[in-house]
């Protein structure tokens, strides 16, 4: 049962929360819950509301005050809180920036106030496929001795279209020397002297250039500890390294307008966003950078994201500009998951 007293213990909780993340004393902490969260004028004022609204609701756990509903989040079905939280977040991030002298990253701000409400795996920017989102992978060449050796499937994020490109290989663990030999036993073609196969072999050793500088540039050969190896990605029981793209609008038009879709929050900030997504036990890493406006028709690309624009987006399919959101660009990519990617999430 939800009371007040249940629900002014929660805004205690929150507010010694706060304090604790942002390294702040904990009188402080209440005024920052009040004034940039709940937006409130101090922490005295906001128990009052919060009393007024449980005393006069006429339905049963519900609060009609804004910013004070959320605080009702993981107390009752509250998927229609969260899908408005997601729109709301921003504005507490942006008060909250302004309230404290402390330095910390726009996305770290809004990684703690998902925390605060007791979304983990968003403040993790944590994305778990729904269950029935489905992969559907083909094989991408018809002329090689194992048609599997390079797959890929197309799927949405938001109204998006991307293609994974899935390249088997051998090795147990990426490294930097494994990838040739691996390459050049999957990537042989079953009649090399067909017209088919010679039409198909231009774009076969296309791959191998792509597959390889991508590897080279989403991978840290140099240090290469044990949190910094990429996981494989396993289709039908084979090991893959699995990157992907937007996909080239020329290419759209012809896919099945019911892809699977993803539905995630990408933010109209300027730090680097790093999304884990769970496909069916398995992760891949979604990374979206802004990217400055075009002036004079040339976009300014960071170092990052011109090696994303140079080097993933050389490949035949991908889309060769940034995505529009928010009036904003990006340049996004995937490729596979290593365990440094959860780290810096949880941080």
């Amino acid at each position: 049962m939800i009371s007040a007293l249940t629900l002014n213990h929660k805004l205690r909780l929150q507010s010694k929360f706060l304090a604790n993340s942002l390294n702040i004393p904990q009188a402080h902490g209440k005024d920052l819950l009040a004034r940039a969260i709940y937006c409130t004028p101090n922490y005295d004022s906001l128990t009052e509301i919060l009393f007024q609204e449980m005393c006069g609701t006429k339905i049963f756990g519900t609060i009609q005050h804004h910013w004070l509903k959320y605080l009702l989040i993981c107390e009752c079905e509250d998927q229609l809180l969260i899908d408005e939280l997601h729109k709301s977040i921003e504005f507490m991030a942006k008060r909250l920036e302004g309230m404290v002298v402390i330095n910390v990253s726009k996305v770290r701000l809004i990684s703690i106030i998902y925390e605060l409400f007791g979304l983990g795996d968003e403040s993790k920017y944590i994305i778990a496929a729904p269950s029935e989102f489905s992969l559907d992978w083909k094989p991408y060449f018809k002329t090689l001795n194992n048609n599997e050796a390079v797959l890929y499937c197309d799927f949405r994020i938001n109204q998006i279209a991307y293609r994974l490109i899935a390249t088997t290989f051998y090795p147990k663990n990426f490294r930097e020397n494994n990838f040739d030999k691996s390459l050049v036993k999957n990537l042989k073609q079953d009649n090399e002297d067909s017209e088919i196969a010679i039409a198909e072999s231009p774009f076969i050793d296309e791959h191998k250039s792509w597959f390889l500088n991508t590897v080279n540039f989403f991978t840290n050969f140099d240090s290469f500890c044990d949190d910094e190896v990429p996981y494989v990605y396993s289709i039908e029981g084979k090991r893959y390294a699995v990157y992907g793209f937007p996909l080239s609008p020329s290419l759209t038009e012809g896919i099945n307008s019911n892809l699977p879709t993803l539905k995630i929050s990408i933010r109209d900030i300027l730090e680097k966003q790093v999304f884990i997504f769970y496909f069916e036990q398995q992760r891949l890493i979604f990374e979206c950078i802004h990217v400055e406006s075009p002036a004079m028709s040339m976009i300014n690309y960071c170092e990052f994201s011109n090696g994303v624009k140079e080097i993933l987006l050389n490949h035949k399919d991908a889309r060769k500009f940034p995505i529009i959101l928010h009036q904003s660009y990006f340049s996004t990519s995937i490729r596979p998951f290593c365990d440094m990617d959860y780290l810096e999430n949880s941080i």
